[in-house]
């Protein structure tokens, strides 16, 4: 069949969960019933490994998450090192999913299927990660608890010596707004579509991260391995994890804050300062902050929200089908980027 061949939805998850099933015999799991969970790129399955199952390779009963890779996004050594950073959060105590190696020794594994799509598929099995996601009724201790877990993230990424061959993507400016990511279209196109009732706002924040890039640096007080995606957290008696690192890399630290607080805007519509407050307080119990770090905290919110409207704006020049849809989304980020640019003027 043709790359180029269009199949139901239906029969593509069908196809999927074959290769699921491809992907669990290579770590010892043949006849495990993996459970669909989601689809947004990444195919998400759960797989319960009861107590009387025997695995043929080392994963013990439990409960893991499957992850089916979206192609042409992550490279596969970017995947690989995702599993080596996770391997060391646990080491050091963090609460994030456990990455487990293949019946061959590997992180990454390789699946093809006999059609397209999907055909190809790099897999990578973690553990489930328990808790309960909070999208109504977050509280300020909510953001304590994830800024506690942020603040250990990123001491142990400032003092973690990275393995041979360790590489993430960069989320500095090229890699938020220009080629130093590859997703798929010209980064130069997705700028200049940006609407022009937005784009004097877009050019203002990539300006501003132009030039505090030039201020902060890329040494580890101000620069090194974050998670990059924090609204994906759950909590567990009241402790914060985060999982699907998917989008972990190389970056500012105020980042990963800017995107926690992104986030508590953009998906909860939230509003409460204490939220920020806290999210700080905690983040000072675990990592030392320098107040002149803070100061960049908002450009970094605004940063955030840039990110996104250029996302969803070479999105709309890739795929012309998505356009109602993604006009939608950068005109949504463009209200929220108005709005905290406003607390930098």
């Amino acid at each position: 069949m043709s790359s180029g061949e269009q199949v139901s939805y239906r029969s593509f998850l069908l196809r999927l969960r074959n290769l699921a099933k491809k992907a669990l015999d290579q770590y010892g799991l043949k006849g495990m019933n993996p459970k669909f969970k989601g689809y947004s790129g990444n195919g998400l399955y759960q797989v319960d490994v009861p107590l009387a199952r025997k695995s043929e390779g080392s994963i013990p009963p439990g409960r893991y998450a499957l992850r089916l890779h979206q192609p042409n996004y992550m490279k596969p050594e970017y995947i690989s090192s995702e599993m080596e950073w996770l391997s060391a959060l646990r080491r050091a105590n963090i609460s994030v999913p456990a990455p487990f190696r293949n019946s061959e020794g590997n992180w990454l594994t390789v699946v093809e299927g006999e059609h397209t799509p999907p055909a190809h598929r790099n897999c990578t099995l973690l553990s489930w990660v328990e808790g309960r996601e909070i999208m109504k009724g977050v509280r300020p201790k909510h953001y304590k608890s994830l800024g506690r877990v942020v603040g250990k993230m990123h001491e142990q990424s400032m003092h973690w010596r990275k393995p041979e061959g360790f590489a993430r993507p960069h989320w500095d400016w090229e890699g938020l707004y220009g080629d130093g990511f590859d997703y798929g279209f010209s980064a130069i196109e997705a700028r200049e579509a940006i609407p022009k009732k937005y784009q004097d706002e877009f050019t203002d924040v990539l300006n501003r991260v132009d030039e505090a890039a030039g201020q902060l640096g890329k040494g580890k007080k101000a620069y090194g391995l974050i998670h990059a995606d924090l609204g994906n957290v759950v909590y567990h008696r009241g402790e914060a994890r985060p999982f699907d690192f998917d989008d972990c890399g190389f970056s500012y630290w105020m980042f990963d804050l800017g995107a926690v607080i992104a986030d508590y805007m953009y998906e909860r519509d939230g509003r409460n300062p204490k939220i920020r407050e806290a999210l700080i307080e905690g983040y000072l119990e675990t990592s030392p902050l320098a107040e002149s770090d803070l100061g960049y905290l908002d450009l970094f919110v605004a940063a955030r929200f840039a990110q996104f409207m250029f996302f969803y704006q070479g999105n709309i020049v890739k795929y012309p089908h998505y356009r109602e849809e993604g006009e939608k989304d950068v005109a949504e980020c463009a209200k929220y980027l108005k709005s905290t640019l406003r607390k930098l003027k």
